[in-house]
């Protein structure tokens, strides 16, 4: 089986998008998966950066059957050495992707539905049939997608979730575990697949950049750092 992580970033690259992308990098080669950093506007020019994470799905990766799309805040943590290709399930459904699910289908009712999967867009694993399947429903009239083409409302979330339901998928399939995007607020982010860095120090708040969450980490030795930041210390 061959398979292959993929992390997207248009614009310039900060600290902590370059020490995602070695992490991922690193975690690549253990599980003997292949790695690409996708740059630019590669899916819609017209769409938001998010928006280009659907490239996944493109015919460009038809030769891997496996395609994991990570967003460039994730890091695995130095103790974790599962295979996520191993484990089932295409995306997180968790208690803020059911919600954002609901809300959709009451702002778009004649654009998805309660009964086709809705994935969270920090994590996608698909095959290459599922990936087929959700690019047969692209060409034609898009300008759907322009419903989600503002930053934080659905992005590539709702566009795969269209294209699910179009494709006839249900609801039925497994998720992803939560441990496989754990928020860097939560407890024992040690025990995690792989921790999103968010800038919440704790559920409640308060917030500070994510630089420095991510650091904290480091110091507590749960994920490892590529290069020191003198200047985010």
């Amino acid at each position: 089986m061959r398979n292959i992580i993929l992390q997207h970033f248009d614009g310039e690259m900060r600290p902590l998008d370059h020490e995602s992308m070695w992490n991922i990098m690193d975690y690549a080669d253990m599980i003997n998966a292949d790695y690409k950093l996708v740059l630019g506007k590669p899916f819609r020019e017209n769409l938001t950066n998010a928006c280009q994470k659907v490239h996944m799905i493109h015919e460009e990766f038809d030769e891997w059957d496996n395609v994991l799309m990570l967003d460039i805040d994730m890091f695995r943590p130095e103790a974790m050495t599962l295979n996520i290709f191993d484990q089932p399930g295409i995306g997180l459904y968790a208690d803020v992707q059911q919600n954002l699910h609901r809300r959709l289908i009451q702002w778009y009712p004649m654009l998805g539905s309660m009964d086709a999967p809705y994935w969270g867009g920090a994590i996608y694993k698909m095959d290459r049939l599922t990936r087929q399947t959700l690019r047969k429903q692209l060409g034609g009239n898009e300008g759907w997608m322009q419903n989600f083409n503002k930053p934080y409302n659905y992005e590539d979330e709702g566009i795969m979730h269209v294209l699910a339901m179009r494709s006839g998928m249900k609801f039925k399939e497994p998720y992803l575990d939560r441990k496989w995007c754990q928020c860097s607020f939560l407890p024992n982010p040690e025990k995690a697949g792989f921790i999103h860095v968010r800038t919440k120090i704790t559920p409640q708040g308060p917030k500070r950049e994510k630089i420095l969450n991510w650091k904290e980490l480091v110091d507590k030795k749960i994920i490892g750092a590529y290069r020191p930041h003198d200047s985010d210390a």
